[in-house]
């Protein structure tokens, strides 16, 4: 799915039911997230992040930070806890305006930005930067180019601490969606395996794709852009496999 697909269909799911996009739980869909319980959560996940990256890096920053992939900013304002000044960063016009009326935080500030890249932020921008539960709705040819703008606008001594899977479910179609040469329902099926395997083409059908890289690959695009790593932590959940990166950028 290409970029302007992607922020499509994040529009579309910000409008429908944007913090269960965000955090699905399956009791919490149909816009269920009461807004403390959902910003709540955050503040957990942040605590136990940062707790992580400072067993690795006892020297963390305290300045400037970058949580991409911000989305309606439930990590972005648990991160201004930590940092002088957090900048969250997304795709999504819609979820950016959500982060922007329900963060509470003066240090927390929030960019879209619908580039493959990061040339909003010149070199050396970020004491941090992070990321959770957004490169795995990415096609990796951008997970790539983003992985090195983030060591880009690291500052010497900065920190990178990134999710994303190794391993997601096949995406075989279920057996209604499979291929038929039965002539009465052909073009149904045709529809179907179409809308299945590209979602990106249907406005009306937001869907959240799921995308990995695998391990080696990762760690050898960080350190080929000069980045030490750190920690690549497994994490199990349901059937992807994910992985937490660690990487901080020489100097300082």
């Amino acid at each position: 799915m290409k970029l302007w697909q992607v922020r499509r269909h994040w529009n579309a799911l910000a409008t429908q039911d944007p913090f269960w996009s965000v955090l699905t739980e399956s009791r919490k869909q149909g816009n269920r997230w009461a807004i403390d319980e959902f910003y709540s959560t955050g503040v957990a996940e942040v605590e136990k992040d940062i707790e992580r990256v400072r067993r690795c890096h006892p020297a963390l920053g305290a300045g400037h930070a970058l949580d991409f992939g911000c989305g309606a900013g439930r990590l972005t304002q648990a991160l201004a806890r930590h940092f002088r000044r957090v900048t969250g960063v997304d795709i999504s016009e819609r979820m950016v305006s959500l982060a922007r009326e329900h963060c509470r935080d003066a240090r927390a500030e929030f960019t879209h930005n619908i580039r493959p890249d990061l040339r909003a932020f010149p070199d050396a921008s970020f004491d941090f930067v992070y990321s959770r539960i957004t490169l795995q709705h990415i096609a990796p040819r951008y997970t790539r180019r983003y992985l090195r703008e983030f060591i880009r606008v690291l500052a010497p001594d900065g920190v990178l601490s990134v999710q994303i899977p190794s391993r997601v479910p096949s995406g075989d179609p279920p057996d209604r969606l499979r291929f038929s040469i039965w002539p009465p329902t052909l073009w149904m099926r045709i529809g179907r395996y179409v809308r299945y395997h590209h979602p990106g083409w249907f406005p009306g059908t937001p869907k959240m794709q799921m995308y990995a890289m695998p391990r080696d690959e990762v760690i050898s695009l960080i350190t080929r852009e000069g980045a030490a790593l750190l920690s690549a932590e497994k994490g199990e959940h349901g059937d992807v496999d994910n992985y937490v990166y660690i990487a901080r950028k020489p100097g300082g």
